[in-house]
């Protein structure tokens, strides 16, 4: 899709105004959301330990009143990634990044049944008067006896690799263990900081500290698009001739685009399996500890 066609499609939704807020989150809230915080730098702390929280989900796309469509939204695999911006006075200590893959706390529970046949002799005891037709000796039965066993082992919901991308920050590449998205938290944001932050300013008390973001980021090809329902036939008829959509799936690639970008997220050629989007982008806040 051209970009006329985009901002053609940009003006027929109304979806309103681009925010250019440094905690870029809400676009897709429900299919990612993420949180990042460290301790606050100051004259006696020059480390701290950098904790993301990310929850993945299903999203339901497109409830507004403005849109024309909705459809589902799940990410298949994705990777959280700390930027530490080019001239930011920090760095991060090698030996603290978080290089294992922690298990998720969870059972999964499965059950095994065994099935036996069994044959014995049946006695029959007959009330007073009562009229039995069966000969002297007891009776022959049988029956099916079935046996259950309850098996639990641990669950894994991720997995996780750590690697670097081409601009050397370090990121976690999530993929689902047991499931076909992903879903869920892939580890314990508290009790597993991704890294370690040293400030490298000289005047460690100077107004502004150092600050990082950390993103999630897929590729197009990493997005399920599913269950496109047309709201307004009409309306979409109408933007099909203005916009010169080919299909559904388009349409759905356009709305992603349109609301990413206007929370000033990177979109790359969403048409393209291999085009990479960010869906959520935080500076982590600093945690001040009070008196």
């Amino acid at each position: 899709m051209s970009e006329c066609a985009t901002l053609c499609l940009v003006s027929a939704w109304e979806t309103g105004v681009p925010t250019n807020n440094d905690n870029r989150r809400r676009a897709f809230s429900d299919v990612v959301t993420i949180d990042a915080w460290h301790d606050a730098f100051g004259d006696g702390t020059a480390r701290v330990e950098l904790h993301a929280d990310v929850v993945f989900d299903e999203a339901r796309v497109g409830g507004e009143q403005a849109s024309p469509v909705r459809f589902r939204l799940r990410i298949r695999c994705a990777e959280v990634v700390v930027v530490v911006p080019e001239h930011e006075p920090v760095e991060v200590d090698k030996a603290s990044v978080s290089r294992d893959t922690p298990s998720i706390d969870g059972t999964l529970l499965t059950s095994e049944v065994t099935k036996l046949a069994a044959t014995g002799r049946a006695s029959v005891v007959a009330a007073p008067g009562a009229v039995v037709g069966l000969v002297a000796g007891g009776l022959r039965a049988s029956k099916d006896v079935t046996l259950c066993k309850d098996v639990r082992a641990p669950l894994d919901l991720f997995s996780i690799i750590q690697s670097q991308t081409a601009d050397g920050e370090y990121r976690w590449v999530l993929k689902p263990a047991e499931q076909a998205f992903l879903s869920g938290r892939p580890w314990d944001a508290t009790e597993r900081p991704r890294l370690t932050l040293i400030d490298r300013r000289k005047d460690k008390s100077a107004p502004l500290p150092p600050s990082v973001r950390v993103e999630v980021r897929c590729l197009r090809e990493d997005l399920e698009i599913d269950d496109f329902q047309v709201k307004d036939e009409g309306a979409w008829e109408r933007m099909r001739r203005t916009v010169g959509f080919k299909n559904r799936l388009a349409a759905a690639e356009s709305y992603i685009r349109d609301q990413l970008m206007k929370e000033g997220l990177e979109v790359e050629n969403i048409s393209d399996p291999f085009g990479r989007l960010t869906l959520a982008s935080v500076v982590a806040h600093q945690q001040v500890e009070e008196d």
